[in-house]
């Protein structure tokens, strides 16, 4: 998730400000850059001002870009201070842009050279459909034999009920329930129903381009709960004739064919559930997710949890883990940071107070969490809220004798 200069994490480098026209020692010099990788980072001795003029930038800022790690960014949107001794740069988020830079004429400007370039990674689509050219649901009876195909397209087989057996290039593999297949274009297929049990399945032939192909063909994979899910909205979409069906048709196959090539390289993957299992189960997580922000003033051991609603430690483990994506104990800590934060934008508490009241054993603790989730100190944080207008007095670093 991108953050903006007019966040908090953004207090520890600058603070947005607009009133810099005001003070005339400044010299306002116009930059453009068109090159998306950073290869050196500046800083000044004194206070900078940045004013965005065209295209969207990326700002990058570090207090030692010596260290990669150190190097944060932020989307620029407004007017901004950069505080001295901060080091920084702009890349284009779009093709190119254009910036105002304030400085003092008598200011020193110090560059250096980043031991690896950072480059702004574009989000574009790697993976694109470009048409679907055609889709069934087909229920095939026992002893149903396709004698087979072969075209230049991708050919989606998703496995509703039964079992399929099919030939790819001489090479027998059977698909069972909730289990899929992609033929490569140009593969030879066929298919059959050998059980004495009818099979359902949905196909799909599609163009596409970006798809690895090495990495899911030749294969069967197990569907996950979202893959299922995109499936069911898929025929669900191809049974209509609203406006924009296509696009939610295409939308549907593309996230399932992220979702596979995702777990192409996890064959472990968590069996879906039934329809039953799975509304059970989100009832539960629900039910614990509220119970938990009901009691985030107390130390809520796992334990108390368990005993609650009457499960043990193991399936509330698995239980998190396939419907949140996190064990319990590091949900229960994300809502205590989180309410922390809205108990410091309050303003009523110390963050002394705040920490001991959401169970925290120390404050130490608690701002040691909460820098570490957040990027910055709770003190930080609570300064950027109330001192937006903070001029750019951050005492200037100053180097030891040796």
């Amino acid at each position: 998730m991108f953050y903006k200069t007019t966040s908090a994490n953004f207090s520890k480098y600058g603070s947005v400000s607009n009133s810099f026209k005001k003070i005339d020692e400044l010299e306002a010099h116009e930059y453009t850059v068109s090159e998306d990788t950073v290869f050196t980072m500046a800083c000044y001795a004194n206070p900078v001002y940045i004013e965005p003029m065209e295209g969207m930038a990326m700002l990058r800022v570090s207090e030692d870009p010596n260290e990669e790690s150190s190097i944060s960014s932020f989307a620029l949107h407004r007017s901004v201070c950069i505080f001295p001794n901060i080091y920084f740069s702009l890349v284009p988020m779009t093709g190119y842009i254009v910036y105002n830079l304030y400085n003092s004429k008598h200011s020193k400007r110090t560059v250096v050279k980043l031991h690896a370039p950072v480059r702004y990674e574009h989000i574009i689509p790697m993976i694109r459909i470009e048409e679907i050219l055609a889709y069934y649901y087909v229920v095939k009876w026992p002893h149903y034999h396709f004698a087979g195909e072969i075209h230049n397209f991708y050919e989606l087989t998703y496995v509703d009920n039964g079992s399929l057996e099919t030939k790819v290039n001489n090479k027998t593999y059977q698909i069972n329930a909730q289990e899929c297949m992609v033929y490569g274009r140009g593969e030879f297929h066929d298919q059959s129903v050998i059980s004495d049990k009818s099979c359902s399945y949905l196909t799909v032939i599609f163009r596409a381009n970006g798809i690895p192909s090495d990495h899911i063909l030749g294969r069967i994979f197990k569907c996950t709960r979202q893959m299922i899910n995109d499936v069911k909205i898929f025929v669900k979409t191809s049974d209509t004739e609203a406006n924009f069906s296509n696009d939610t048709m295409i939308s549907a196959l593309q996230s399932f064919i992220v979702s596979l090539i995702s777990s192409s390289d996890d064959m472990n993957q968590t069996k879906p559930l039934s329809p039953i299992s799975q509304h059970f189960e989100d009832h539960l997580t629900s039910e614990i997710v509220d119970y938990i922000h009901a009691h985030l003033y107390e130390t809520l051991p796992i334990d108390q949890i368990c005993d609650k609603f009457s499960i043990s430690r193991s399936t509330l483990q698995n239980l998190f883990k396939h419907n949140l994506k996190m064990p319990p104990k590091e949900y229960i800590n994300e809502a205590k940071l989180s309410r922390s934060r809205t108990l410091i934008r309050n303003g009523d508490r110390t963050i002394s107070e705040i920490a001991s009241m959401l169970g925290f054993n120390s404050i130490h603790y608690f701002s040691r969490k909460f820098t570490h989730r957040f990027g910055i100190t709770p003190s930080e944080f609570s300064r950027g809220i109330y001192d937006k207008e903070i001029i750019a007095k951050k005492p200037k670093k100053t180097k030891s004798k040796a």
